[in-house]
C-alpha cells in the first residue's frame, strides 16, 4: 500500500522551496539595483534548483543562494548580458527588415533571421541550467547549449511544453506570479534539462 503521507510532505517541502527560492530570486535580484542582481540571482536559483532535482531535497537553501550569488557573480553577468545583447541586435534585426519591401531579398533575410532567432531561443532555455551544472571555459556554454537544444529534441520539446502551461497559469491566475514567479519557471527548466544531462559531467 502506497505511503500517501510521504506524497503529501514531499509535495509540500517542493511547494515551500519554490516560493521561498522566487523570494530570495526577487530580493538577491533587487541587492544588485536589478542590472547586476538579475542574472547572478538567476544563475543562483538555477544552483540550488539543480542540487534539490539531482542530489538531495534536504538543504540549507539560503546558504547555497548566497554563495552561488556571489561566486558566479562576475562570470553570469557576462553570459547574461552577452546573451541579452545578441537578443537586441535580433530583435531590432527583425524590426527593420518588417520596414523593407516585400521582396525575394526581405523574405530571405527574414527567414534566416527567424531560423537564427529560433536556435537563439532554444540556447538560451539551457544555457543557465549548463552554466551551473558544467564547468566550462566562458565560450564553451553557448556552444554546449546549442548541442543540448538540438541533440535533445524531445526533452526540449518537454521543456517548452512545461513552459507554455506554467505560462498559461500564469496568465490565468496572475496571482501565481507573486507566489512561484521565476522560480517555477526556472524549476521547469532545470528538471527538463536535468534529464538532458549525462550521468559524467562532460558532453
Amino acid at each position: 500500500m502506497l505511503d500517501y503521507s510521504k506524497w503529501y510532505m514531499r509535495l509540500g517541502t517542493w511547494g515551500y522551496n519554490i516560493v521561498y527560492l522566487n523570494l530570495l530570486w526577487f530580493l538577491f535580484t533587487l541587492s544588485g539595483l536589478i542590472l547586476l542582481g538579475f542574472f547572478p540571482a538567476t544563475a543562483a536559483l538555477f544552483a540550488v534548483l539543480r542540487r534539490l532535482i539531482m542530489e538531495d531535497e534536504d538543504q540549507d537553501i539560503f546558504k547555497l543562494f548566497f554563495i552561488n550569488f556571489k561566486a558566479e557573480f562576475v562570470k553570469s553577468n557576462l553570459i547574461g548580458y552577452l546573451f541579452l545583447i545578441v537578443g537586441i541586435f535580433l530583435y531590432i534585426d527583425l524590426r527593420v527588415l518588417q520596414t523593407l519591401d516585400n521582396n525575394l531579398l526581405q523574405l530571405t533575410l527574414a527567414s534566416i533571421t527567424f531560423v537564427i532567432s529560433v536556435v537563439y531561443l532554444l540556447m538560451l532555455l539551457y544555457i543557465f541550467p549548463i552554466f551551473v551544472h558544467f564547468n566550462f571555459k566562458f565560450w564553451e556554454y553557448p556552444k554546449r547549449a546549442l548541442i543540448l537544444a538540438i541533440a535533445r529534441p524531445f526533452q526540449t520539446i518537454f521543456m517548452i511544453t512545461g513552459l507554455a502551461v506554467v505560462l498559461f497559469l500564469y496568465i490565468n491566475f496572475m496571482v501565481l506570479i507573486f507566489i512561484f514567479g521565476m522560480s517555477m519557471i526556472a524549476f521547469v527548466i532545470m528538471k527538463s534539462a536535468s534529464l538532458s544531462f549525462p550521468r559524467k559531467e562532460n558532453i
